[in-house]
């Protein structure tokens, strides 16, 4: 069955996207090949690792918008893109996390990590 996720973004969310996504999917062990992306432009990238295959595209539209597109033959992408999100964000807020001086707020931002954290089941893990 061929599973396929599009959303049409900015370009600078897609920078931000293809940043979270194929650091996700190297940290379950994908081996990461980019194609393409020549004087600044974005590349489409493959995901692999065993027998599972995940592509990462993106389609122009216009000059300030482009899809973007995942596909795979054998991995649930829509939910992998979910957990790669969440997982991006925190990521992202844990950076600025560790620099608060006031407690509380740390304490907030620490709990709102967490909950990124746990808000979806990995598809796929990183041992199958």
């Amino acid at each position: 069955m061929a599973y396929s996720y599009e959303a049409t973004v900015t370009n600078s969310i897609l920078d931000i996207f293809e940043r979270a996504f194929s650091t996700y999917m190297e940290n379950l062990g994908f081996n990461h090949m980019s194609i393409g992306g020549r004087l600044g432009g974005h590349a489409t990238h493959e995901f692999r690792r065993n027998d599972h295959i995940v592509s990462l595209a993106h389609i122009p539209e216009g000059q300030s918008h482009t899809t973007v597109v995942v596909r795979s033959e054998s991995v649930p992408v829509e939910k992998l893109v979910l957990d790669a999100l969440t997982e991006g964000i925190a990521d992202f807020l844990q950076s600025f996390c560790e620099s608060l001086t006031d407690a509380s707020s740390e304490e907030v931002l620490h709990s709102l990590i967490e909950s990124l954290r746990n808000a979806f089941d990995q598809v796929i893990g990183s041992s199958s």
